[in-house]
C-alpha cells in the first residue's frame, strides 16, 4: 500500500470530532458528506490573542526592526552632515519611532491585522463552525454566511500550542483553537493540513 493511500485511510477512519454533539455531526454529514474534523467556537479575546501570532509571515516583524534601523541611520546621517535637512530629520524620526512602537507592540499589530480577516469579520455574531472534509474547509459564520475553501489552495499552515491557523491568502483564514480540541486530534489535523499544502 502506498504512503498516500495509508494517510488517506488514516484520516477517513475517524469521521468527526469526539466532542461534537451527535446531531451536529449528522447535520454536517448531510450537508457536506464525509467529515474528517469539525469544531465550533466563539471568537473572543482569547481566541484572537492566540490566533494573532500565527497570522502573517513568520518574519513580518523584521520589517519593524528594519524601520528602526533605517530611522536611526537617517537621524545619524542628518546630524552628522554639516547642513541639516529638516525634512530628512523629521522623516527619519517618524520612521524610527513608528518602527520602535510596532516592535514593542507586535502582538497588538498582529491582532489588528487579524481583524481584517474573516476571523474578525463580525463583532455581533462571533460563533464559528468549521468543518474539514477531504477536499475543503467550510466555515459557517458570521451569521448565515458559509464560506468554502479548497484544500489545494492552502498558502500557509502555522500552529503552536494554542491552535492551528490555515491561510488561503487575502485575509481568508481558518482557525482551530487547541482549547476546543484534544491534543491528539489537533496534531492529526495539523499533519493532514501540512500534507494537503505540499500536494
Amino acid at each position: 500500500m502506498s504512503k498516500a493511500n495509508k494517510s488517506k485511510r488514516r484520516y477517513t477512519v475517524r469521521t468527526a470530532d469526539i466532542n461534537a454533539p451527535c446531531g451536529v455531526i449528522e447535520q454536517d454529514k448531510k450537508k457536506y458528506g464525509a467529515i474528517l474534523f469539525q469544531i465550533t467556537y466563539d471568537v473572543d479575546v482569547d481566541i484572537t490573542k492566540n490566533a494573532a501570532p500565527l497570522y502573517g509571515s513568520p518574519h513580518s516583524s523584521d520589517v519593524a526592526i528594519v524601520m528602526v534601523g533605517v530611522g536611526i541611520l537617517g537621524l545619524a546621517m542628518t546630524l552628522a552632515m554639516g547642513v541639516h535637512n529638516l525634512v530628512l530629520l523629521i522623516a527619519s524620526l517618524i520612521i524610527a519611532v513608528s518602527g520602535s512602537t510596532a516592535t514593542r507592540n507586535w502582538e497588538n499589530v498582529q491582532a489588528w491585522a487579524l481583524m481584517g480577516t474573516n476571523l474578525g469579520a463580525s463583532e455581533d455574531d462571533v460563533r464559528r463552525h468549521v468543518v474539514v472534509t477531504p477536499e475543503q474547509i467550510i466555515i459557517e459564520g458570521p451569521g448565515a454566511e458559509t464560506t468554502c475553501y479548497d484544500l489545494h489552495k492552502i498558502k500557509r499552515v502555522r500552529h503552536n500550542a494554542n491552535g492551528c491557523l490555515v491561510s488561503f491568502g487575502r485575509g481568508k483564514v481558518a482557525y482551530f483553537p487547541a482549547s476546543k480540541m484534544s491534543v491528539d486530534r489537533l496534531r492529526e489535523l495539523e499533519h493532514f493540513l501540512e500534507e494537503k499544502k505540499v500536494q
